[in-house]
């Protein structure tokens, strides 16, 4: 009896892990054009061909079901979820570093090598000391892999949205969301399977934030200025007007700011099973 107790113990366990266990695309490398010569927003510019590696990425974003399972084992604050319920809901007030954290957190979960190897400091604040790009931890997508992936990769028709040119039918955003976040992947996947990259919640990506930097990023895998005060984020959220769902549209945020209505999505450099 204790033996079948024990079994049962188990195979439950690894039912609730597989469930939390993000499920990943992948994504083919390619090259493509970053930015957007057309946009009145001058750090859109120039449009410039780039080359990326072949990388997996979250099929949605990360949910609060998610989160809150690395906030339980860590410890780790709770973020907001501004009176709109958690769940599937996609987890949202993160900060860039307690998005970090979580990376780390997961990875170690799933008995992955980490991508970041960091201390924190007497204030709580993050310093790095490695970036293992070689890892098949999670990570934050890099602002050139989001982009490649809005516009649909090496499967892109061209829309003007991601994987349309109707936005209602791939975002929640301000005329759809009636003013709330929604569960995640309940719109339009686009060319490439993966829900929400627009509307819903914003989604940190790894780069510090540079404005002329697309006027010197590297042809092969650019990851951003070497330094900077804040990160990137991208793609609008549920009260965002059209206009901020643009794909090439850049915001930025202090990479400790747990607001904004910002969540996560993650990379691997491989899909695990």
């Amino acid at each position: 009896m204790k033996k079948l107790i024990y079994l049962s113990l188990i195979l439950l366990l690894g039912i609730a892990l597989k469930a939390q266990k993000p499920e990943m695309v992948i994504i083919e490398g390619g090259s493509f054009y970053l930015g957007n010569d057309y946009s009145s927003q001058a750090d859109e510019k120039p449009e410039h061909k780039i080359t990326l590696s072949t990388f997996c990425i979250s099929k949605t974003e990360v949910t609060f079901d998610m989160f809150d399972n690395f906030c339980r084992s860590t410890g780790f604050e709770y973020p907001d979820d501004g009176g709109f319920g958690r769940g599937n809901l996609p987890a949202m007030n993160v900060s860039w570093e307690g998005a970090v954290k979580f990376c780390n957190w997961l990875s170690a979960r799933f008995g992955y090598e980490k991508v970041y190897d960091f201390t924190v400091d007497s204030a709580g604040n993050i310093i790095f000391k490695k970036i293992n790009w070689d890892a098949n931890g999670y990570r934050l997508p890099t602002e050139a892999e989001w982009e490649f992936v809005a516009k649909g990769g090496n499967k892109a028709q061209g829309f003007a949205y991601t994987g349309s040119n109707k936005l209602e039918e791939v975002a929640w955003y301000d005329k759809n969301s009636n003013g709330k976040p929604r569960e995640v992947g309940t719109l339009k996947a686009n060319e490439l399977g993966v829900y929400d990259m627009l509307g819903n919640v914003w989604e940190w990506c790894w780069d510090y934030y540079g404005a002329d930097y697309y006027k010197k990023s590297p042809a092969t895998d650019p990851r951003g200025p070497e330094k900077g005060e804040h990160r990137v984020y991208r793609g609008g959220n549920f009260n965002s007007e059209e206009s901020f769902c643009r794909i090439t549209k850049r915001f930025s945020l202090a990479p400790t700011i747990k607001t904004g209505m910002v969540g996560i999505r993650l990379v691997q450099k491989t899909c695990n099973k």
